[in-house]
């Protein structure tokens, strides 16, 4: 690692009136303030004013006594005015071919090319392989998380409760298409919904290996089309129902589905989203291009919409040095997920790059099977002392000095951009300390005196530095005594693993897994799907803690305020019990020439909001 401070050089770039400018509005800085930075304060124009025409009255009273003497000035004055004129134009002028490329029009011709790690795993978002970043850009929902307002907001369609919260009304917008130019109708909402749920009356046994079941935990019985572009819900009464069911199911085709089965429709993926896939090559290119059927126009900034770019090429390059080579070898436009000192050795000072920082982005943890016995048929994760004994283990400070300095800690579910998270001074009384020799006798307490072996499961490929993170990890276990066999796998392996059980029900892969929670603003979706004990990724089960029945709680609670306070409880019950080896919330740094625009705010500034690109005429 670089041993400079990425946040000290940033610092120190070379600012310009641009610059500025763009970094207000990153910021969230309103119109009033980017006024201010572009004009100035305007008290002073009558004071201006006033002045002027006091020195014309005395120019006009002394004008018959100095007019020999101004005649003989006045070549002089004409001429230094011309001079003045001149270099006040000059600014003017350099700050328009300054600007030149920001206020540019939009090319509505563009290829963008995106250098990714890896596009394994298939184009379904719903599909076993876990749903991977190539195929986000594809798929469209029911509603969507605003990213300035952080609510939820209608998308392809709405939502709303009817008899006495049981059930839901699920409306589509009309016009919508397919990219195959199919309408979008209720029966492929239905479609949908009860294929995620794993009912696939078009399979020979009639199912559907999702691993997202969590998706649908709210949903009681197959849904039911009551017209085109309506269809009725059985929902369980959940308050969270609405903000996991209308942005976490991409709408698929029925007939497609039907027609080609599911292992071909992971390689097709057509859906009504705002790119329409062109060809797919897994370990080469993923190739899309702008839908121009799609049902919102351009422009509005922080909803998905038609994208401006004309076509999308996400090109593999697996390591970081590749996709940075890609980059200043003109071959990409722009990569995501980079570890900080390759980004700051190469673009920080790049006149023709500019450099994305993104945080606190997704919370990584480690979860720990409980259920599944280790080789030697113990279940050390079943013990809070060993559970809390790794998080004294483990020095995340250390981690986030390898990084970019600017990392915060994990403290679970919600993380802290998600509704109802830990305050700060929730934290400051509870946060496990770097401190191995409390760990070893925690250890020693639960009878692991030796410590233990136990396999270790990490991902790559999504998000920078995570096999380089996993590996400090390792080594600070093992100074403790917790030796691990670690395996680190692209995200198109490690995720079907994670959710995949035996024929007795329990997670098979035993261990701890490294993985992420996301920081969408409403947390249910990673509550239903880590510590529901019937979630589809719930590693660990804690019968007697309390938590399954806050689990249950903050779904009843339809009054925001009282989720919220059940939520928090909930989140300072999950720190206590030390369900996780909480680590970081990273900050992600990528890459963008400097001609295009990324008009998407919030933290989900990713491989989901390629629409939100706008490249700017030359």
């Amino acid at each position: 690692m670089s041993e400079k401070n990425y946040w000290t050089s940033l610092r120190h770039r070379k600012i310009s009136r641009r610059t500025m400018l763009q970094a207000s509005g990153r910021a969230g800085v309103g119109a009033a303030g980017l006024a201010l930075v572009g004009c100035g304060d305007d008290d002073d124009d009558d004071d201006a004013a006033t002045a002027a025409t006091e020195q014309a009255e005395e120019q006009a009273e002394e004008q018959a006594q100095a007019q020999a003497e101004q005649a003989d000035d006045q070549a002089d004055d004409q001429a230094d005015d011309q001079a003045e004129e001149q270099a006040a134009q000059a600014e003017p002028e350099e700050e328009e071919e300054e600007q030149a490329v920001a206020t540019g029009d939009t090319d509505t011709e563009f290829t963008l090319r995106v250098a990714i790690a890896q596009a394994a795993g298939g184009i379904d978002w719903m599909g076993p392989g876990g749903g991977q970043p190539q195929s986000w850009p594809h798929w469209d929902t029911l509603g969507q998380w605003d990213q300035l307002s952080r609510e939820l907001v209608a998308a392809a369609g709405t939502m709303e409760w009817i008899e006495d919260f049981t059930a839901a009304v699920a409306h589509l917008k009309p016009g919508m298409t397919f990219h195959d130019g199919a309408p979008v109708t209720a029966e492929d909402l239905k479609f949908s919904i009860d294929r995620i749920g794993g009912i696939a009356p078009y399979n020979p046994d009639g199912k559907f290996d999702s691993r997202f079941t969590w998706k649908v935990a709210a949903v009681r019985d197959e849904a039911t089309v009551t017209d085109e572009l309506t269809a009725r819900i059985p929902l369980n009464t959940d308050a969270s129902a609405f903000g996991v069911i209308g942005t976490e199911i991409g709408l698929v085709p029925k007939h497609i589905v039907e027609e080609i089965g599911d292992e071909a429709f992971n390689n097709t993926g057509v859906g009504s989203g705002p790119f329409a896939l062109e060809s797919y090559e897994p370990g080469d290119l993923v190739r899309s291009s702008r839908f121009e059927g799609y049902h919102v126009e351009a422009g509005s900034t922080h909803r998905q919409h038609t994208p401006w770019i004309q076509e999308l090429q996400q090109i593999v390059r697996p390591e970081p040095l590749s996709r940075v080579a890609a980059l200043e070898a003109g071959e990409a436009d722009m990569a995501l997920f980079l570890p900080p000192d390759l980004v700051e050795e190469s673009f920080l000072d790049s006149d023709d790059f500019q450099v994305l920082y993104v945080g606190p982005a997704n919370a990584f943890n480690i979860t720990w099977n409980t259920l599944r016995p280790l080789a030697d048929g113990s279940f050390p994760f079943q013990d809070i002392r060993v559970r809390r004994a790794m998080n004294h283990a483990v020095n995340i400070d250390a981690i986030i000095g390898s990084l970019t300095g600017q990392e915060k800690r994990a403290y679970g579910i919600p993380g802290s951009g998600s509704f109802g998270a830990m305050t700060d001074e929730q934290k400051a009384e509870r946060t496990y300390e770097y401190n191995p020799e409390k760990a070893r006798a925690l250890l020693a307490e639960a009878g692991y005196a030796d410590g233990f072996h136990a396999p270790f499961w990490g991902h790559k490929g999504t998000v920078a530095n995570t096999e380089e993170t996993a590996l400090i990890i390792q080594q600070d276990l093992e100074k403790v005594g917790v030796t691990t066999d670690l395996q680190v796998d692209l995200q198109a392996v490690f995720r079907p693993r994670l959710g995949l059980k035996g024929d007795d029900g329990i997670h098979e892969a035993a261990g701890m897994h490294f993985y992420f929670v996301n920081q969408f603003p409403d947390p249910a979706g990673n509550i239903n799907a880590w510590l529901d004990e019937t979630g589809s990724i719930a590693q660990a089960q804690y019968p007697g803690s309390g938590i399954q029945e806050l689990v249950e709680a903050q779904r009843t609670a339809f009054d925001p305020a009282e989720r919220e306070k059940i939520i928090n409880e909930l989140a300072v019950l999950v720190y206590e019990n030390a369900n996780f080896l909480f680590l970081i919330e990273p900050v992600n740094v990528g890459v963008l020439r400097n001609n295009l625009e990324w008009k998407e705010v919030g933290t989900q500034q990713d491989h989901s909001a390629y629409w939100g690109i706008r490249p700017l005429a030359t």
